[in-house]
């Protein structure tokens, strides 16, 4: 899914959402966010960090990944 963000690609995000065995909290406000960005003149977002809640406890049965995403004209 972040491959989808990062590709500022609403209509994948929704796809990959549909057919991964996993969950993103707030997918509307993200493709919402990048809907808006995209009517201001966004072409492109990089990645900047990711990282899942396994990196900090070393537990990774259930981990929670967090990433964080800039997007720019």
């Amino acid at each position: 899914m972040i491959e989808a963000i990062v590709n500022l690609d609403v209509e994948e995000l929704y796809r990959q959402r549909g057919l991964l065995n996993c969950t993103m909290c707030g997918y509307g406000p993200v493709a919402s966010a990048i809907v808006a960005a995209k009517e201001m003149g966004a072409q492109k977002a990089s990645l900047l960090k990711y990282a899942t809640s396994g990196d900090v406890t070393g537990d990774f049965s259930s981990v929670v990944g967090y990433g964080s995403i800039i997007i720019k004209r």
